[in-house]
């Protein structure tokens, strides 16, 4: 476990029934994601991201799920490709919250390259807490974005 300047944070693996504390409380910019990308409901994007990643975390926040992210298995024609994601409740958009998320993740996005040769996904234009995430992270980003299911989304990539 991680612990940090806070007096109640801390980053651990995800587990299953992480999915039913966090699912409720989903901020809306990620069920709009979720549902135009898979037409899944929030448990049903958690239950069936964490099922398919390779490693997953959760960071608990004043004793209460606050998010979970980790890197989903694609494959793929040029290689092995990894899915990261992020889905969050709004607490992490408390300007305390998501600096230290932010200072406290690039170990763990060290952990979602492991094994791939690409890492790439599609982000809500309007997730501008994802973005700013991925960014710091490296990722590049299309210029344009594209529509599925009448939302507006970016594809990033980075290769590994």
């Amino acid at each position: 476990m991680t612990m940090n300047r806070f007096t109640d944070y801390q980053i651990r693996p995800a587990r299953l029934e992480d999915v039913d504390l966090l699912a409720p409380r989903l901020r809306e910019i990620d069920r709009r994601e979720v549902w135009a990308m898979s037409r899944h409901l929030p448990d049903e994007a958690l239950r069936r991201s964490l099922e398919i990643s390779m490693a997953a975390w959760v960071a608990v926040i004043e004793g209460r799920v606050g998010m979970m992210w980790g890197v989903g298995i694609l494959g793929g024609l040029l290689g092995f490709v990894g899915c990261p994601w992020m889905l969050a409740a709004d607490i992490i958009e408390r300007p305390d919250v998501a600096r230290e998320f932010i200072r406290q993740s690039r170990p763990y996005a060290r952990e979602l390259e492991g094994g791939f040769n690409r890492l790439e996904n599609w982000v809500h234009v309007e997730n501008e807490v994802a973005i700013r995430w991925l960014k710091w992270l490296g990722f590049t980003f299309a210029a344009e974005p594209t529509i599925v299911n009448g939302e507006a989304f970016y594809h990033f990539w980075r290769d590994c």
